[in-house]
């Protein structure tokens, strides 16, 4: 009795498929090892942004707004005369999202880049705080970053950013504390300002970009 040509296609396939098994398993198990590891290390590292943000002179910079207003004799802003001028902002910071698992972290490097669009040189640094904004720990620990003036375009308008960059290498043991922080506050400081007057006006519009970004390394046994 003959099989209808449907089931006779699917008689051959299924033959076919069996040949092909049974030629293939004994080529792969000739270079399967004799014994397996009991163990075996992954050590991947691992980059990502951390955050990025702009500061100035305004209020969501942490600036006193206060000392953009004009002395009445002299014509000048209040914050001319000041020795420090401060900008701030935090960025979140949560550890655990990225690895909370620290048995197999070997180190963190944090990386820190600058523009700055101020015609004066800055002072930055940063700070782990906690969720009542306590700080943990400074990102540099030999002192802040310097970042160089940037350059004045044309009547002052613009400024064409300096660049700078710095890292921070964090061992595992200072990593741990930082399993409690919620976010870096970073802040930076022009002392003793000394600007150009044809460049006064011109400084509610100046700012600097803040981006950071980190780099793990890790160790995973299997």
């Amino acid at each position: 009795m003959r099989l209808p040509i449907r089931d006779q296609c699917r008689s051959v396939t299924a033959t076919v498929i069996l040949a092909l098994v049974a030629a293939v398993l004994p080529s792969c198990m000739k270079h399967a090892p004799e014994r397996l590891p009991e163990s075996f290390a992954w050590n991947p590292g691992l980059a990502f942004p951390l955050g990025e943000s702009s500061f100035g002179m305004n209020i969501g910079s942490g600036f006193d707004t206060l000392l953009l207003k004009l002395d009445s004799i002299t014509g000048l802003p209040a914050w001319v005369h000041e020795q420090v001028l401060t900008m701030q902002g935090t960025m979140d910071f949560d550890l655990s999202t990225i690895d909370g698992n620290l048995d197999h972290m070997n180190w963190m490097l944090f990386r820190v880049n600058i523009f700055n669009g101020f015609p004066d040189r800055l002072l930055a640094q940063a700070y782990f705080t906690d969720p009542a904004g306590n700080p943990i720990d400074s990102l540099f620990a030999d002192g802040p970053m310097v970042v160089s003036p940037g350059s004045v375009q044309g009547s002052g308008e613009t400024i064409l950013p300096a660049f700078a960059q710095r890292d921070a290498f964090f061992e595992r043991d200072r990593i741990e504390p930082l399993l409690d922080a919620t976010a870096i506050l970073m802040r930076a400081a022009i002392v003793y300002p000394d600007p150009d007057i044809a460049l006064i006006p011109f400084y509610p519009s100046y700012h600097f970009e803040v981006r950071i970004g980190a780099m793990i390394d890790v160790t995973v046994q299997f």
